[in-house]
C-alpha cells in the first residue's frame, strides 16, 4: 500500500463493515456481504462505497478488505489530483494577547508528491508545528502552551540562580516514608542524564514536577516530573 490507510471497523457492524481514512478525510466505506455459495458475487464480498461516486454506477467489488483499501487509496489520490479545494480557516482566538488561527488544508497529489488533509496553526503570524487533533482540542492544547510560555517568563529570574547539575547526589536527603515535597521546594530530579537543580511547580499524589533550566541555555525552561521517593531536596 502506498499510503497508510487507517482501516476502522463500525460500531454496529464491526465485523462486516469499515471505514477508511487517510488524514482527516474518509476515503471510503466498506461492507461485506455473505453471499451463498454459488452467487456470482461469493468471491468478491467486499463492496466499496467512496464519497462522489456516480449514482448508478456499479459499485466496485473486491475479494479482501485489503485490496479494498487499496483501491480506496487510488481514488483518493486521483480525487486529490483533480481537487480544486482551497485551505479553509476553522478556528480563530485571541488568548492572553497572542492570537492563532486553525487552517484545515485539503489533500493534494502532484507528480511526485502527495500530502494528506491536515490542519496547520499559525500563531501570532508565523507557522508553527501543529499539535494533532480536532480543532477543539488543538486550541486547548495551544492555550496550555501559552499559560506554560507565560508562567516560564515569571519563573526564569528564579530558575536561573539555582542552576546546579551532577551526575548524583549521594548523600542530600529527600521525600521518602511517605514525605511529599511542596510547591515552591528546590529539588533534584534526574533529567537529561544528569540530576538537575529546580523548583517544585506541581504536586501530584504521588509524583511531582520539578522546572529547571541548564547552564548552556538559561534562557528555556524544562520540566520533568518523576516520583517524591526520586527527588532529592535541594
Amino acid at each position: 500500500m502506498r499510503l497508510h490507510v487507517t482501516i476502522t471497523p463500525d460500531e454496529i457492524k464491526p465485523d462486516s463493515k469499515w471505514a477508511f481514512t487517510q488524514g482527516l478525510d474518509t476515503i471510503g466505506v466498506v461492507e461485506r456481504y455473505d453471499w451463498p455459495a454459488g452467487s456470482r458475487f461469493a468471491g468478491t464480498p467486499y463492496e466499496l462505497w467512496t464519497p462522489g461516486r456516480a449514482t448508478g454506477t456499479p459499485v466496485p467489488r473486491f475479494a479482501s478488505l485489503e485490496e479494498a483499501a487499496v483501491a480506496a487509496d487510488e481514488i483518493a489520490e486521483e480525487r486529490a489530483r483533480t481537487s480544486t479545494l482551497r485551505p479553509v480557516e476553522v478556528h480563530r482566538e485571541t488568548y492572553r494577547d497572542s492570537e492563532f488561527v486553525i487552517t484545515r488544508h485539503p489533500a493534494t497529489a502532484a507528480e511526485r508528491r502527495r500530502t494528506l488533509a491536515h490542519y496547520r496553526l499559525r500563531r501570532d503570524g508565523a507557522w508553527i508545528t501543529c499539535p494533532k487533533g480536532d480543532p477543539d482540542v488543538i486550541a486547548k492544547k495551544v492555550r496550555g502552551q501559552i499559560d506554560t510560555e507565560r508562567a516560564d517568563q515569571v519563573l526564569l529570574p528564579v530558575l536561573q540562580p539555582l542552576v546546579d547539575s551532577r551526575p548524583n547526589v549521594a548523600g542530600l536527603p529527600g521525600w521518602d516514608d511517605g514525605a511529599a515535597p511542596e510547591v515552591g521546594d528546590v529539588a533534584y530530579v534526574w533529567a537529561r542524564g544528569m540530576c538537575r537543580r529546580g523548583l517544585v511547580v506541581e504536586v501530584a499524589r504521588t509524583r511531582a514536577t520539578v522546572a529547571y533550566v541548564t547552564a548552556s541555555d538559561p534562557t528555556r525552561v524544562h520540566r520533568k516530573a518523576d516520583k517524591f521517593d526520586e527527588l532529592v531536596a535541594g
